[in-house]
Parts: structure tokens; C-alpha cells; sequence
């Protein structure tokens, strides 16, 4: 096909896709009226806020681009359907970008023309009348899939940032791709501006700037001029989030480019009480501890202080840590059914006929969304094998960005909505998946044994790794939740010179295969196990005492009958001999032991000894300084 032609059919099929793809979310929006609810709401809220006052709200902590935008629908007459139509704006602008990227990295890639031109090796995988019709098959199937991903659409209709920011992200590489063959240094720039925008909607935009080194690096441009265009784009997402900084620098002295909830995200996401899930219990044990709620001003140092508590957290029992990051990948990338909760599923999100009707096929639906997610996953798999095994550098350039958002979700906190661009990013894999498939039932129809044999090693390794995804996430999912009930540990607060902290209880040696120790909002409690004992250390959160000798007092109940007795002592000083107390059933008792301190952080052992599975609730905890 010449080029002229072969440039105009690209075209048309582009944007024919791309109306597609905003057809269908326009139309999802127009016939089903969802209700925003939580962070959806508040995002309307804070918008409200800003048009009425021309400044945000004194609690808003999170990036400021979206509610910028829902403010100036607002300004403009818009209502609530006008602020959704933003989600079908962001979900076309994905399209055009997805079209683009799989373009480039595909259809237009230099080995494949060369390929294609000379029929030494069909790694296009494309029969050549169908590359009559359309020159651009992968582009074609990667936004196909796109269009018509069915989480995809029905998030359209959520007033959020996650469609907008996985849409200027994708729009950010497309600018990438495109023009960095031939303009490199304008690519590095638009690649920059586009991020910063990004970043403006979702902060973790920010640090994915900095990955553009792997393009370039696959492209095979020397390391320092790869490095001086990394570092032009990132520059250019500074210069771009500027104005931020310079508000930051003026409310709170310190020049910075992210927003003020990170550390609330990650203390969230590192909670032993309630395995890394919200609970409105932390707010509280927040509050106890700094003085301050999670959005009270100045904003940079109650994230701060929340940075320090996670820190902390994740330290004192690293393996539960390791535990919750496996539970925060599989939230990550729970059922596609999960992604359909905000738009359709949760109570209160649509009322009267329309929420029936989706109740009543609540089956089918989900159904219909997991087999298309498996279906992606598996695909996506294949056409990563396929990509290793084809070299096709500038395509696993995308991995980076993939595997750094699911790096950031899993240390930090995870939601399956969150993997909205790590999905969309995939689908050019599965293009690859799918023309490799293709190629290879051609080449059998054909008989064309050579060719044949040529898809069968690319096809191996696809195998391969999705059997190895088959077994080995569950796989990996099952050993974090054994981590986790192993390693489980508790947060209780405690009283020390008047202010409150925390002690951190952890088991101790030898380790059980269930931990004996279980954290609730104002408590914890302690059970023993099938030989009638539980052991646990205990430290004093946030920071060192000094020398000296110290009382430690619980307030400690039973919850089960039968002979207990909680003793404490040891640990970080020398406390003597300790047969313990005797914990009966009925009014809780008072279990004190004074301690002798030699310096440093406070930490001591608890041992609760009766009959198996013997269990008692310790809350109300308090430091004195001993006589």
C-alpha cells in the first residue's frame, strides 16, 4: 500500500476507534445515572468549595487538577451530568492515545515494515489482504478491546481521577512514541508537559516521568543522551506543576510537587489492626496520637507524622509487612467484577428501576467482566512472552511503567480501580497476543510449515508464563496470608506522662502458625494456643525512654472460661521473677509490673498461660514511672 494511503486508512481507522470508544462510554453515562458517593462526592464538594470561594477547602489534601476541572463545569452552567461527560472526554482521549502507542510500537515499528516489505519474517503475524484493509492491525485490535472493555465504559460514569489520569498517561507515551524516532528532543518535552498534567490529576505521575529512560534506553540511544532526555522530561513535569510547588513553598515553607495524603495512604495501608484497610478507628488512634486529625493544617506535617507512624509499622514486623504487600497485589488485581463496584454495584451508586435491573443480572454481568479480565491477563502474558522472545524493546518499554504503579500500590495502599492504566497498558500486549494467534492459525491453514514453526517458540513461552501465572499467583497469594496470620501483630494505645502513644505487640519465638495476637480499635486481643500458651514481645512505639524503672499497667479481661494468668516482665530490662496474675471470668482486672529500664526503646514480654485457646482482651494501658 503506498504510504499516502496507507496513512489516511491508519487514520480513518484510528478515528473510527476512537468514536467508538466515546460512543460507547456516552451513551453508558447518558442511560445510567449514577450517583457519586465517598471520595466521588467529595471531589464535587471540593470543587463546590473552589468555585464558590476561588480557593480550596482547608481539608483538601489530594492533587488539585480534577476538582479544578469539575469547578470550571461548575462555573460554567455545567451540572452533574456535564462533570460525568469529563469521564467521556478522558475515556476517548485514552482511545486516541492506546491507538497511538499500539501504532507505533507495532504496526509502525521498523522490523515489522521491514518484514513486511520483504516476507523474510512475518512477526506482524498479518495476511496481507487484511493488511490491505487495514494497516494498522494491532492499533485496531488493542483500541477495539479498549472500546468495548466493559469496566472500562461503565467507569466512565465515576467522578474521579482515575480515568483522567490513566488517560493523560497513555496520551503521555503516545506523544513519546510518536515522536521520538524523529524529534527527540520534542518528544522528551511533550512527554514532560503531558505528565505533568498527569500529575496534576494523580500524583504518582510524578516519578513515573523518570522512566522514559527505559524508551530511550530500547531505542538504543547512547546512556547519556538518553539521560538528558529523561531529564528534559521530567523538568518539563516540574515547570508544569510549578504553581503547586510554589503554593506549597507559601503555606508551608517547603518546596514540593505532591500532595499531602501519601502518608495518610500509606498508614492506611500498613494498619496491623485491620490488614491495611481503611477503618475510621485509625482516624481516631491518629488524632489520640499527633494532637491533630488527618486534615487538619499545615497539611505537610500531619503527612509527615503519618509517613513516621507507617514507617514505624512497617519496621517492628517486617514479614507482616511482606504478608500485607501481598494482600494490597491481590486487592490490586481482585476480579474485574471489583471495578464495576463504584459505577454500578455499591448500594446507594443507582436507585429505583435502573438499580433492579442491575441487580437482577448482577451474575451475568460480573461474569461477563471476569472473563473478559482473565481473558486480558492471559493474553497480556502471552504478549509479553511474545515480545522477549521477538525483541521488541520499545514495546516492553511500557513494562516499567506497569510494574511501578503495582510497586506503588502494593507498599503503599491499593484499590482495584487503581490498576485502571496498568490495564489499559496491557492491551497492547494483547494485540501482540492476538496477531501472534493469528499468525499462526494462518500458517497452519496455509501448511506453510517454516512459518509455522517460527510462531510455535513465541507461542511456548507465552504458554509458559501463563501456566506459571495459573499456579503461581495463587501461589503467592496463599504464602502472604499464611505471613500474615503468622506474623500478625497489634497496635494498642497507651498513656505515658500524660500523652498517648502506642505499644506494639508482636509474637514472640516460637512462632505458631496463628498468631495469638489480635488488634481492634481500642484493644487487643491475646489467645493462647493449642499448648495452653501465648507469647508475645512488646515495645513502646515512637522513640526512646530513658533509664530508669518503670510500671506497666493493663486493664485485661477474659473472654473465655477457665484458669488464665498474664504475666509480664523481661524484654529490654530486668524485671524478676513473674508467675503472673490470675485473669478470672467476670469484671476485667488490673495487671501491673514494674520494670527496671537500662535505656532506649521500652520493650518487655507478655506471656498469657490456661487452658488451649484460652482467650483475654487487654486495652486501657498506661506507663508510670516506677518507685
Amino acid at each position: 500500500m503506498p504510504d499516502g494511503r496507507r496513512a489516511r486508512a491508519t487514520f480513518l481507522w484510528g478515528a473510527a476507534l476512537v468514536a467508538l470508544a466515546t460512543a460507547a462510554r456516552l451513551v453508558w453515562v447518558l442511560t445510567v445515572p449514577t450517583v457519586p458517593v465517598s471520595d466521588f462526592a467529595m471531589y464535587r464538594e471540593s470543587a463546590n468549595y473552589l468555585s464558590e470561594f476561588g480557593r480550596l477547602d482547608p481539608g483538601f489534601i489530594y492533587m488539585p487538577g480534577f476538582v479544578a476541572l469539575l469547578a470550571m463545569v461548575k462555573d460554567a452552567g455545567g451540572d452533574l451530568l456535564a462533570q460525568k461527560l469529563i469521564g467521556v472526554f478522558f475515556g476517548g482521549l485514552g482511545a486516541l492515545g492506546l491507538f497511538v502507542v499500539s501504532w507505533k510500537l507495532l504496526d509502525a515499528d521498523p522490523v515489522v515494515d521491514r518484514a513486511a516489505a520483504t516476507g523474510a519474517d512475518r512477526s506482524d503475524h498479518s495476511p496481507r489482504p487484511w493488511r490491505r484493509i487495514c494497516p494498522c492491525p494491532h492499533a485496531a485490535a488493542a483500541t477495539l478491546v479498549y472500546a468495548l472493555w466493559p469496566a472500562g465504559v461503565a467507569m466512565a460514569s465515576v467522578v474521579g481521577t482515575d480515568v483522567p489520569a490513566a488517560a493523560l498517561l497513555v496520551s503521555a507515551l503516545a506523544l513519546l512514541v510518536s515522536l521520538g524516532p524523529r524529534r527527540p528532543w520534542v518528544a522528551a518535552l511533550t512527554f514532560g508537559v503531558a505528565m505533568g498534567l498527569a500529575a496534576w490529576v494523580r500524583a504518582v505521575a510524578l516519578p513515573l516521568s523518570t522512566l522514559a529512560l527505559g524508551y530511550w534506553l530500547a531505542r538504543r540511544e547512547p546512556i547519556r543522551r538518553a539521560l538528558l532526555y529523561t531529564a528534559l522530561g521530567l523538568a518539563a513535569t516540574l515547570v508544569v506543576l510549578l504553581p503547586w510547588g510554589i503554593r506549597h513553598l507559601r503555606q508551608s515553607g517547603a518546596l514540593y510537587f505532591t500532595d499531602d495524603h501519601g502518608g495518610i495512604t500509606a498508614l492506611i495501608g500498613a494498619n496491623p489492626n485491620s490488614e491495611g484497610t481503611y477503618t475510621r478507628a485509625l482516624n481516631r488512634t491518629f488524632k489520640d496520637l499527633t494532637g491533630r486529625s488527618v486534615l487538619d493544617e499545615p497539611h505537610r506535617q500531619t503527612d509527615q507524622a503519618a509517613y513516621a507512624l507507617a514507617r514505624e509499622w512497617m519496621r517492628f514486623e517486617p514479614r507482616y509487612a511482606l504478608g500485607l504487600a501481598a494482600f494490597k497485589a491481590e486487592r490490586l488485581f481482585d476480579s474485574e467484577e471489583r471495578l464495576l463496584y463504584w459505577p454500578i454495584f455499591r448500594p446507594g451508586v443507582l436507585v429505583g428501576a435502573r438499580a433492579a435491573w442491575f441487580a437482577a443480572r448482577h451474575a451475568a454481568i460480573a461474569g461477563l467482566a471476569d472473563g473478559f479480565g482473565l481473558a486480558v491477563i492471559a493474553l497480556a502474558l502471552a504478549g509479553i512472552a511474545s515480545a522477549v522472545t521477538r525483541r521488541r524493546w520499545s514495546l516492553l518499554a511500557l513494562l516499567p511503567f506497569q510494574l511501578a504503579l503495582i510497586a506503588t500500590y502494593t507498599i503503599f495502599f491499593a484499590e482495584p480501580r487503581y490498576r485502571l492504566p496498568i490495564e489499559i497498558l496491557a492491551f497492547p500486549f494483547v494485540a501482540l497476543a492476538l496477531g501472534e494467534l493469528g499468525g499462526a492459525a494462518s500458517a497452519l491453514a496455509r501448511r506453510a510449515r517454516p512459518e509455522l514453526v517460527r510462531q510455535i517458540r513465541p507461542l511456548g513461552l507465552a504458554v509458559g508464563l501463563v501456566v506459571l501465572w495459573r499456579f503461581g499467583w495463587p501461589a503467592t497469594v496463599d504464602l502472604g496470608k499464611a505471613m500474615r496470620a503468622r506474623h500478625r501483630w497489634a497496635a494498642i494505645e497507651v498513656t505515658l506522662d500524660g500523652h498517648t502513644r502506642l505499644l506494639l505487640w508482636k509474637p514472640a519465638a516460637p512462632l505458631a502458625a496463628v498468631s495469638p495476637i489480635q488488634g481492634a480499635p481500642n484493644g487487643v486481643h491475646l489467645q493462647t494456643g493449642d499448648d495452653g500458651v501465648a507469647s508475645a514481645h512488646v515495645r513502646l512505639g515512637e522513640g526512646a525512654l530513658p533509664a530508669g524503672s518503670y510500671r506497666i499497667v493493663l486493664q485485661v479481661a477474659a473472654e473465655t472460661a477457665g484458669p488464665a494468668r498474664l504475666s509480664l516482665g523481661g524484654g529490654g530490662g530486668d524485671g524478676g521473677p513473674d508467675v503472673g496474675v490470675a485473669i478470672p471470668l467476670g469484671p476485667p482486672r488490673m495487671v501491673d509490673r514494674q520494670i527496671a529500664h537500662p535505656g532506649g526503646p521500652l520493650a518487655f514480654d507478655a506471656a498469657l498461660r490456661g487452658a488451649p485457646h484460652t482467650s483475654v482482651w487487654i486495652d486501657r494501658a498506661r506507663i508510670e514511672p516506677g518507685t
